[in-house]
């Protein structure tokens, strides 16, 4: 094997790293990302300027808030030309506290942001939960139209707000409101959305426990049961996606029927925090051996032979802005979506349903 002087391309850089009880919370990056929102006033471009998927920003953003119990980012309803998101009260000190600690050592993160352009007219963000189906639609849409587009799996809640920022033309979301019954529409007063946004009924899909297939249970209570003692292990969606909504969901239904505390059962389920973007994600890790139990797709668990439970079938629907709807993107997106291709792939795939109101406007 030849020689080679590897030692000449290595560089050393140092970097500050903030935890709170134990759990990282900043480093420098993620600092400028920060630094970078109150710049441009919007999630999408600080990450564009300092080179991390939009997907990640908003898992940084909910992994600090959640950990510190506060809001570090406001939401504003807007776009990226008007400000749509800046820094708390509580995001500013934090960052201005990074900035003290970061002198102390003589780092300097006032790092020139990445020139980029205020507007993305010509790249479609599409934005919020995972699904495989709609993975292969996207894939059509983009081969027929050649449209330049960016799809990031931040969960339902997250696609509602990036549309709420102005930041997507396009959601996907599964929300659904246990006292009204219905999916998705209940949630856009959360989000400003209830006068600005069109919601485009999709379609049905099951949503299942998946484990190996050494493993049995007999009911959802048992596999809860065993979570709580800690038996078993989870592996988790991100905080925002609709399936995580659902678990969470069930656990507090489950808490509440026993007498149990919420926070005490959360903390003694091992493989809670354990979290995945896709549902893909869910099974691999099980399959992986990284945990013994998760909530998915049907569809994602029986591609990597997992047994199932049955938890309930719901609709996969995709919302807009009032103002994109006659857009030759979302006009071209219903007609894809109604198409006899589509309802192919939906066929093809296991856990999922076609009903005749797939493409047409449920609200407003």
């Amino acid at each position: 094997m030849k020689k080679v002087d590897f030692l000449k391309n290595i560089s050393a850089r140092l970097d500050i790293i903030l935890e709170y009880k134990g759990s990282k919370i900043l480093d420098t990056q993620t600092a400028l990302l920060l630094k970078s929102i109150n710049e441009y006033g919007s999630i999408l471009l600080a990450s564009k300027s300092v080179g991390i998927p939009y997907s990640r920003a908003w898992e940084r953003i909910s992994k600090i808030e959640r950990i510190l119990g506060v809001k570090i980012i406001e939401r504003h309803r807007g776009g990226a030309n008007r400000g749509g998101a800046k820094l708390t009260e509580q995001g500013v000190k934090l960052i201005e506290y990074y900035e003290k600690v970061a002198k102390k050592y003589n780092l300097d993160i006032r790092k020139p942001l990445v020139s980029i352009p205020l507007t993305l007219a010509e790249v479609y963000i599409v934005a919020g939960s995972h699904d495989i189906a709609f993975e292969a639609i996207l894939g059509n849409l983009k081969r027929k139209y050649s449209y330049n587009l960016e799809v990031h799996w931040i969960g339902s809640s997250g696609g509602l707000a990036a549309l709420m920022l102005g930041e997507a033309v396009l959601a996907s979301s599964h929300l659904f409101d246990e006292k009204s019954g219905e999916y998705n529409v209940p949630f856009l007063k959360n989000y400003w959305l209830e006068d600005r946004a069109t919601v485009i009924r999709g379609y049905m899909r099951e949503i299942v426990f998946g484990f190996p297939r050494n493993y049995d249970f007999n009911s959802l209570d048992d596999i809860l049961s065993r979570l709580v003692a800690g038996d078993i292990r989870l592996v988790n969606r991100n905080v925002g996606s609709g399936t995580r909504v659902l678990l969470d969901s069930l656990l507090r239904d489950y808490c509440s029927n026993r007498g149990l505390d919420w926070e005490s059962c959360i903390r003694s389920i091992r493989g809670y925090n354990f979290e995945v973007n896709t549902h893909i994600g869910v099974a691999k890790a099980i399959v992986n051996g990284e945990a013994d139990v998760g909530v998915l797709l049907r569809c994602a668990a029986e591609f990597y032979g997992l047994k199932t439970l049955h938890l309930r079938w719901e609709y996969f629907d995709f919302i807009t802005l009032r103002d994109k709807i006659n857009t030759d993107f979302i006009k071209n997106f219903i007609k894809e979506l109604m198409s006899s291709l589509t309802k192919d792939i939906l066929e093809k795939y296991p856990g999922y349903k076609v009903e005749e109101t797939i493409g047409k406007i449920v609200f407003p």
